[in-house]
C-alpha cells in the first residue's frame, strides 16, 4: 500500500487495512477527494482531474455488470429448466451466488496486485491475464488469454445470432425474402464501426441501455407467459431427460452467469476499485431478479413445448413485439461490452496505441470478420451457448478466480506486503467451487460437443444453403 502525492493516486487495501492503518483513507489527496465527492453527487472543487471524472462509479459499474450478463441467458433459461427439471431453478440461484462470490475474489486479486506492485496502479489492458501471471506464472496468463478469446468470441457470436433471429421475426412480414443468414451479416457489418470505441468508460451509456432494455423485455415476456398460462386448457407436460440433456442445460445456466472475463476490465475503469465487490453484489442481485421469474414461468406454463428461445414460444402479441425490439437493442449494446476485453487483449499483442488509431480499426474489423465466419458456419445459438458455458466460462467464473486468489494469498510475504489470510471455511468453499466447476463443466462440454458434431445434429452452414 502506498500514497503518491505527485500522481494523485491513493491505493486502498482491504477493509481490514482501512480500519487498522490506512492513513490514505483518513487523509485523502485533493484529487481522490474530488473523485469521491463526484461519486457521492457533490463536488468540493471547481476542477476535477479528467481521469477521475471519466471513471466508473459503484452504481455505473453495477449497471455494466448486469447489462453485460443479462440478455441471451434469460432467453434460453426456460428450455434449460425443461431439460434439467425443477432442480434447474435451484441451480440458477446456486450458480448466481457462486458466480458472484467468484467475481468478488477476482476483484480482490486485482486489489492484491495493486497493493504489491505499483506499476499496476494505472489502467491495464489485460488485467485478468496479469492476475494469472502473478498468481501462477506465464502458463496461467496464456491460459486466461485463450479462455477469454474463446469465451467472448463465442458469446459475441451468440449475441449476433440472437439479434439476427429476433430481427428476422420482427421484419419477416416486410421483407420475407431476407433470411436469417443475411440478417446476421447485416447486423455484424453495422456494429463494426461501434466496436472501434476504446474502453467501457468511453461508452457507459451502453451499459445503462443494455440493462434497461433487458429489464423491460423480461417484464413484458413474463406478463405474456402468465397470460398464456391463464388461457391454456391443457396442463404443461414435463418429461425426465437423460444426462446429456441435463448437462447441456447445465452449460446454458453457467453461460447465463458468465461475465467474469470482463470483470477485471470493468474494475480497471472504476474510480474506487476497492468497492468492486459492492458493484458485484448489486449487479448479481438484479440479474437473479430478472432470471428467476421468466425461467420458472416458462417451465411451468409450457413444459416440454418451450423453445430454445423463449420468445419463439410465447403467443405473438404487442407485448412480445415490443419485447423483441428491446431485446434486439439489448443484444447489440451488450455485444459492444463483452467484445471489448478481447479487443484490448489483441491490441496489446499487436502493440496498438492506446488512443484512437487506424490499427485499432483494423484489428477490431478483423475480429468481426472471424465472428461472421463462425456464426455463418454454426447458425444455432443454443449449441454454441452450451459449449462456451460448460468450458471456458466455467473456468473463468468458478475455477480460476478461486484458485488464483488462494495462490496470491499463499505467496511468500514480502516486507512491504499487507497480510492476506484466508479463513478455513472460505478456503473449503473455494475448493468446492473448483471441484464442482471442473466436474460439471467437463460433463457439460462433452455433451455440447456431441450436440454440435453428432451424426444426427449437424446443421448446414449458411454459405452451403
Amino acid at each position: 500500500m502506498s500514497c503518491s502525492g505527485e500522481s494523485g493516486y491513493y491505493q486502498l487495501g482491504s477493509s481490514e487495512d482501512v480500519d487498522r492503518n490506512n492513513v490514505c483513507d483518513i487523509i485523502p489527496s485533493p484529487q481522490r477527494k474530488d473523485a469521491i465527492d463526484q461519486e457521492n453527487g457533490s463536488n468540493s472543487s471547481t476542477e476535477t482531474p479528467a481521469r477521475n471524472s471519466k471513471g466508473l462509479t459503484i452504481l455505473s459499474t453495477s449497471i455494466f455488470i448486469a447489462g453485460e450478463m443479462a440478455g441471451s441467458g434469460v432467453l434460453a433459461l426456460p428450455r434449460a429448466i425443461a431439460d434439467s427439471g425443477w432442480i434447474g431453478l435451484a441451480l440458477i440461484v446456486y450458480f448466481c451466488i457462486n458466480a458472484g462470490f467468484g467475481g468478488t475474489k477476482l476483484g480482490e486479486c486485482w486489489s492484491i496486485l495493486e497493493e504489491r506492485y505499483p506499476e499496476y496502479r494505472k489502467p491495464v489492458r489485460n488485467p485478468y491475464a496479469t492476475i494469472a501471471y502473478k498468481a501462477v506464472g506465464k502458463w496461467g496468463s496464456r491460459l486466461i488469454s485463450g479462455c477469454i478469446q474463446f469465451t467472448l468470441f463465442g458469446a459475441g457470436t451468440v449475441y449476433l445470432l440472437l439479434s439476427s433471429q429476433i430481427l428476422r421475426e420482427l421484419l419477416e412480414h416486410l421483407v420475407p425474402k431476407i433470411g436469417f443468414c443475411i440478417w446476421f451479416l447485416v447486423i455484424a457489418m453495422l456494429l463494426c464501426p461501434a466496436m472501434w470505441l476504446g474502453t467501457p468508460k468511453d461508452f457507459r451509456i451502453v451499459g445503462i441501455g443494455a440493462l434497461l432494455t433487458t429489464a423491460f423485455a423480461c417484464v413484458l415476456i413474463f406478463v405474456q407467459i402468465v397470460l398464456d398460462g391463464f388461457n391454456k386448457s391443457v396442463p404443461a407436460i414435463h418429461e425426465v431427460h437423460g444426462f446429456d440433456k441435463f448437462f447441456l442445460a447445465f452449460g446454458t445456466i453457467l453461460f447465463s452467469f458468465g461475465g467474469a472475463s470482463t470483470f477485471p476490465t470493468i474494475q480497471n475503469d472504476m474510480i474506487r476499485k476497492e468497492k468492486f465487490s459492492v458493484s458485484i453484489l448489486i449487479g448479481f442481485s438484479v440479474i437473479l431478479i430478472l432470471y428467476l421469474p421468466v425461467a420458472a414461468a416458462g417451465y411451468f406454463v409450457y413444459g416440454e413445448a418451450v423453445d430454445t428461445n423463449i420468445v419463439l414460444t410465447v403467443t405473438e402479441s404487442t407485448l412480445i413485439t415490443v419485447a423483441n425490439v428491446l431485446l434486439a437493442v439489448h443484444l447489440v449494446l451488450a455485444f459492444l461490452i463483452i467484445i471489448n476485453p478481447v479487443c484490448q487483449e489483441l491490441e496489446e499483442f499487436f502493440k496498438v496505441p492506446h488512443h484512437f488509431h487506424w490499427k485499432r480499426c483494423l484489428v477490431r474489423t478483423g475480429m468481426i470478420c472471424v465472428m461472421i465466419f463462425i456464426g455463418e458456419s454454426i447458425p444455432r445459438f443454443g449449441k454454441i451457448l452450451s459449449l462456451v458455458g460448460g468450458s471456458t466460462i466455467t473456468l473463468l467464473t468458478f475455477v480460476l478466480p478461486s484458485y488464483f486468489y488462494m495462490r496470491l494469498c499463499d505467496q511468500e510475504r514480502q516486507e512491504d506486503w499487507p497480510d492476506r489470510n484466508i479463513p478455513f471455511y472460505i478456503r473449503v468453499y473455494l475448493w468446492e467451487l473448483i471441484i464442482i466447476g471442473l466436474v460439471g463443466g467437463s460433463a457439460s462440454t462433452y455433451s455440447a460437443i456431441l450436440a454440435i458434431f453428432g451424426p444426427h445434429s449437424f446443421t448446414k452452414p449458411c454459405y452451403l444453403q
